[in-house]
């Protein structure tokens, strides 16, 4: 009885040790293929972040309280992603990221005196325009609140001032240090307000989310006097340029619903392609895409271990194949140019810039290596979590995906169920390794400590019998996932 104690506090000792050395900040450098980005994000989890700090910390109460007493209340884990998701914070994350991105993108290609005409409007006096008579508010350099247009009016055209770090006292009067970037109050309150703001920073972007995404056409006209000799007021307009998307679709139907239907969700539970191609509103784009993983929540929420497992053996076999990768490069901007505009202008067609691309390289900015093979992404993740370099041994993905049964959907993309008894089995069957065991210990800081060794000792000791018992703990928690009615 006390034996069975003792290997119960190491498993339980090794998950809080995870846990709480796992804080991550996110600041990265971002770019892309088609040109040298450099787009720095600082967002920070003060101000209008601390929200979801309370709203996290709810959710861990419950699933606690839950598990103890055998239930989960209903809901509380959607409902908790959904105080994440519609909040300030998200809107703030997307705008630092896409307004300095689609800045330097254009700047890079040339193309930003003329970038309004694909709607798309790339610096902070031109997104004021956009958002003229909105009540957004925004601190300034010297703390001071302003409405956002007149602090974006003083942006400037790279947005470098939006890093500033600011301090000022908050509507609660607690003093907050930030970036301006996080200051910006949008007023999401709830859905509804939540995708009004996300479609104002949307239409700034309108043009890329409507060849990248939906897989539309754009004529990009240009005014020639004002192109070749710096003046507008002679009305000589050409069509320089059309872009497309190369795939002859978006990355909807390429890259985004092939990983919802790797994840376990089929059709009927996100937007057809045919219905988002023809959405004319960044809110309804975005609507879609929180929309859809929101539903995965509540899927998962619904049948958590059936869910998590088969999410598992498919997350990591799109990573393993390449096909997460591909599809994210489906998100492409293409070029054909008018002859005379090429010349003159010294373009050619083909690829202007690959969202997907950006993207996937903003994730990795942050340590974690998803271009790469499944082994690759657990590799990296210590790395990233826990700021130490932990050396794993190999995962056997094959095997894994042993654990599931793979199907072929009606639009010919991959879905996987579970079966949970075995992924389980399987991954006790990994982590309770004394070789991952010492590898997550060394990374922490029981590190060369007496405790530390003691554990990786006892672990080594009784290998067969912890993972007996850890196949037990797990199932016995797995069970008590199933919410309450």
């Amino acid at each position: 009885m006390k034996s069975s104690k003792v290997k119960t506090i190491i498993i339980i000792v090794l998950a809080v040790i995870l846990v709480a050395e796992s804080g991550v900040m996110i600041f990265r450098k971002g770019g892309s293929k088609g040109g040298d980005i450099d787009v720095t994000l600082n967002i920070s989890t003060e101000g209008t972040g601390r929200e979801i700090g309370e709203a996290v910390s709810a959710v861990i109460n419950d699933l606690v309280s839950g598990i103890s007493g055998g239930v989960i209340p209903a809901g509380s884990i959607s409902a908790a992603v959904k105080s994440v998701v519609y909040s300030d914070f998200v809107v703030n994350t997307v705008a630092s990221i896409a307004m300095p991105l689609l800045y330097q993108t254009l700047v890079d290609l040339r193309m930003l005196d003329f970038a309004t005409n694909m709607d798309l409007y790339a610096t902070g006096p031109l997104f004021a325009e956009k958002i003229a008579g909105r009540d957004y508010t925004c601190v300034d350099k010297d703390g001071q609140r302003k409405p956002l247009v007149d602090v974006l009016n003083a942006v400037g055209k790279d947005w470098k001032y939006m890093d500033t770090k600011v301090s000022y006292t908050d509507e609660n009067g607690k003093q907050t240090e930030t970036t301006i970037w996080n200051s910006i109050r949008w007023g999401v309150s709830d859905e509804a307000t939540f995708y009004a703001a996300m479609n104002d920073v949307g239409e700034a972007l309108r043009g890329v989310l409507e060849v990248a995404l939906q897989g539309r056409e754009r004529v990009v006209n240009v005014n020639v006097p004002e192109v070749f000799l710096g003046t507008s007021s002679i009305p000589i307009n050409m069509d320089a340029a059309t872009v497309y998307n190369e795939t002859g679709a978006g990355g909807w139907e390429k890259g985004i619903v092939p990983l919802f239907n790797a994840l376990g969700l089929v059709e009927g539970e996100y937007p057809s392609v045919e219905e988002f191609n023809a959405y004319e509103s960044a809110a309804d784009v975005w609507k879609a895409i929180f929309g859809s993983v929101l539903k995965l929540v509540e899927k998962v929420e619904a049948d958590p271990v059936n869910g998590l497992t088969s999410m598992l053996v498919g997350f990591a076999d799109a990573v393993e194949s390449g096909s997460f990768k591909a599809g994210f490069e489906t998100m492409r901007l293409d070029a054909k140019f008018n002859k005379l505009a090429a010349v003159a202008m010294d373009f050619s067609d083909g690829l202007l810039f690959n969202l997907g691309d950006a993207l996937l390289e903003i994730v990795e900015q942050l340590g974690i290596k998803v271009t790469g093979s499944f082994n690759d992404l657990l590799d990296s993740l210590p790395g990233a979590l826990l700021k130490k370099s932990v050396d794993l041994p190999q995962m056997d993905v094959a095997a894994l995906k042993a654990c599931a049964a793979e199907t072929t959907l009606p639009n010919g993309n991959k879905a996987f169920k579970a079966d949970s008894g075995k992924v389980v089995a399987f991954l006790v069957e990994y982590v309770m390794d004394d070789q991952v065991v010492a590898a997550i210990i060394n990374a922490t800081s029981l590190a060369g400590t007496p405790e530390g060794q003691q554990i990786i000792s006892s672990v080594s000791k009784s290998e067969e019998g912890l993972k007996e018992l850890a196949n037990v703990i797990v199932k016995l928690i797995l069970s008590k996932l199933q919410p309450a009615a």
